[in-house]
């Protein structure tokens, strides 16, 4: 089974599903979205004529094009990368919507709008969630360079809401795809996206008293207090991977927050993955993750609770904050005795 049904060699508008911009498209895509279809894929193929056209073809019909022989389970994966992105972009139209209701309260579309879009953000949540690596996934690409999904016989045409923001969002899904598979060998073209966090020493340091007990801390701010000596070799263990694995989290996080991703601090979550040694790491709630190789903090679900503030720190730049966390035998235990 071939990826792409059609290699388009039209030139690209520059400016995707141009009937997003004009004045009553909200209204248009409405009544669509409320019979839970993918957002205007008829119209959206047809290019507006006074827009004049350009010889461009995006890097991610180019990854798309060069997916066409490519395993299923790498298909799925550029599946799943691209509706999570949808769904953030949904949720926050929804979002949008929802403030401009509260500012012009006697606007039913906007407010139609707003909940037509939260359930076409839910559909896609549930269709990303239920993708395997065996789930088949095809991609067409349009005459206008519009890509289109179709996961096990749903489709679901690849944009944001909102046509000034589709090029930040291909983007998104480019970045977030090539983080785990080798896009320069991909497309020519492609250069990852560079970013300006960088990691720090992972060292621990160990001090010793009978007040405190023993204190394991580092030189970004972490401090974790033990009770007592017991098994000290276990605790030196637990407290070396929870700050390795730390570190190597607040690096991918800085890169995702430099790309356009989002993170809620507040929900973001660790989660065992079948098979494979990775774990998936939810940003923002709405079907942004990443993925990555966390089996301590994985183990450790309410120290990473407790962590999250010095992560949102770390990432934001704040190099003075402190974080003591007191009760460490207990919050490690997984760890200390496995």
């Amino acid at each position: 089974m071939h990826l792409i049904h059609t290699h388009s060699r039209h030139r690209d508008t520059g400016n995707r599903a141009p009937w997003r911009s004009g004045p009553g498209w909200r209204g248009t895509c409405l009544s669509l979205l409320l019979c839970c279809l993918p957002p205007c894929p008829a119209v959206a193929r047809q290019p507006a004529p006074d827009i004049p056209l350009a010889p461009a073809t995006s890097q991610i019909n180019r990854l798309a094009a060069a997916l066409d022989d490519a395993p299923a389970s790498m298909r799925a994966d550029f599946a799943v990368a691209a509706i999570s992105e949808m769904v953030v972009d949904y949720n926050e139209e929804a979002n949008r919507a929802r403030r401009e209701v509260r500012s012009r309260a006697k606007n039913r579309d906007l407010g139609r709008w707003a909940v037509a879009v939260d359930t076409y953000a839910a559909k896609l949540t549930g269709i990303a969630n239920s993708v395997t690596p065996d789930t088949p996934v095809t991609v067409t690409i349009g005459s206008d360079n519009s890509i289109s999904l179709e996961i096990d016989g749903t489709p679901v045409l690849v944009s944001s809401p909102r046509v000034r923001e589709q090029s930040a969002f291909e983007q998104r899904v480019l970045d977030r795809f090539c983080a785990f598979y080798p896009c320069d060998d991909l497309i020519a073209e492609y250069r990852p996206a560079q970013t300006t966090v960088t990691t720090t020493d992972t060292e621990t340091y160990w001090s010793f008293s009978q007040q405190a007990g023993p204190t394991c801390s580092t030189a970004d701010g972490l401090e974790f207090q033990f009770q007592d000596m017991t098994n000290i070799g276990g605790k030196r263990k637990a407290c070396d991977s929870i700050v390795k694995e730390l570190n190597a989290l607040a690096t991918a996080l800085a890169w995702n927050l430099s790309n356009g991703n989002r993170i809620d601090w507040n929900r973001l979550a660790i989660h065992a993955l079948p098979g494979g040694e990775e774990h998936q790491v939810e940003l923002a709630g709405g079907g942004s993750t990443i993925r990555l190789p966390l089996p301590a903090l994985a183990e450790t679900s309410r120290l990473f609770e407790l962590v999250r503030p010095w992560l949102a720190a770390k990432v934001g730049g704040q190099p003075d904050y402190r974080l003591v966390i007191i009760n460490a035998d207990e919050l490690m235990a997984p760890l200390i005795h496995p």
